[in-house]
């Protein structure tokens, strides 16, 4: 098993970030070696929705099953990911907050992230060998997130 914690502080509003971070429209901005998607249940974006996604990643294309597992937003998304060998669950917590800076004040979204991955098969072999291959994927999607956000 493998556990890791990320944090990116955002700097607009938690309505703003909720808006772009619900969007599966945006998906393809900031998810980077996204292929494509396909909604699989008829409830889009709410607790026990399914969507497969195809993902190009170490020179190949893998396809996994996200399932979200709990949603209370704006301060809530938890979801799994499921694929070959490798289940990553994943929970989201958002919290908005006024920073000072001098005479400015600014609102900004922390947002802090767990992924936890469990492993079967060769993927067990792959993981001890190379964690940062799991690690650094969560971390590197909010710092995409937060730079496609701000960009908008």
């Amino acid at each position: 098993m493998i556990k890791s914690t990320h944090q990116v502080t955002i700097p607009l509003p938690i309505n703003k970030v909720m808006e772009l971070f619900k969007n599966q429209d945006y998906f393809k901005e900031w998810q980077k070696g996204l292929v494509s998607f396909k909604n699989l249940t008829p409830h889009i974006g709410q607790q026990g929705s399914k969507r497969s996604m195809k993902i190009k990643a170490a020179g190949t294309t893998i396809t996994m099953i996200e399932e979200i597992t709990a949603i209370e937003l704006p301060h809530l998304w938890e979801a799994t990911y499921r694929t070959n060998g490798v289940l990553n669950k994943q929970s989201n917590k958002f919290q908005e907050k006024l920073i000072k800076n001098g005479d400015d004040t600014q609102l900004v979204t922390i947002w802090d992230s767990t992924a936890t991955f469990t492993f079967t098969g060769m993927m067990r072999i792959i993981a001890k060998g190379r964690p940062q291959i799991f690690t650094s994927q969560t971390h590197q999607h909010m710092e995409d997130f937060k730079t496609f956000a701000t960009s908008m």
